[in-house]
């Protein structure tokens, strides 16, 4: 269960106190939509099930987050450290992952249809066949962890 409402991250992100700090915290299952969270720190934070649609997290930390089944659609994660995050069954089709590092992070079922890879680190990830990648993307550039069914 979240220990934060929307409306509480609202007033964190409108007090202006840059950046952010949410390590570690409970955001299960949040309406995050839309937000600019630009450089916040959610290293370790549960995110599963959470709606980051259209948010806006160029340069956040989410190392070892939990965004299992996420909805990431259309979201801005630039130059975003994902490494060791879960993203199991996630969806990040139209994401913008320009520059993040995602290295050992969990994809495994992740739809990343659309998405944008350009220069993103994708070394140790772990995938399955139901990983979905962009039609461009070249996943053998990569030294993936491909499970098997």
């Amino acid at each position: 269960m979240a220990e934060l409402t929307r409306q509480d991250i609202i007033k964190l992100v409108a007090v202006g106190r840059r950046p952010l700090c949410l390590r570690g915290v409970d955001l299960s299952g949040l309406d995050l939509s839309y937000l600019d969270l630009s450089k916040a720190d959610l290293s370790h934070a549960n995110l599963r099930k959470a709606n980051l649609a259209h948010a806006w997290l160029h340069q956040v930390g989410l190392f070892k987050a939990n965004l299992t089944e996420a909805n990431l659609t259309a979201v801005t994660l630039r130059r975003a450290e994902l490494a060791g995050a879960n993203l199991t069954n996630a969806n990040l089709s139209q994401a913008d992952l320009n520059q993040a590092m995602l290295c050992g992070a969990t994809l495994s079922g992740a739809n990343l249809t659309k998405s944008v890879c350009d220069d993103a680190n994708f070394d140790g990830a772990q995938t399955n066949a139901a990983t979905i990648w962009p039609d461009t993307f070249d996943w053998r550039q990569f030294e993936l962890a491909v499970e098997s069914d």
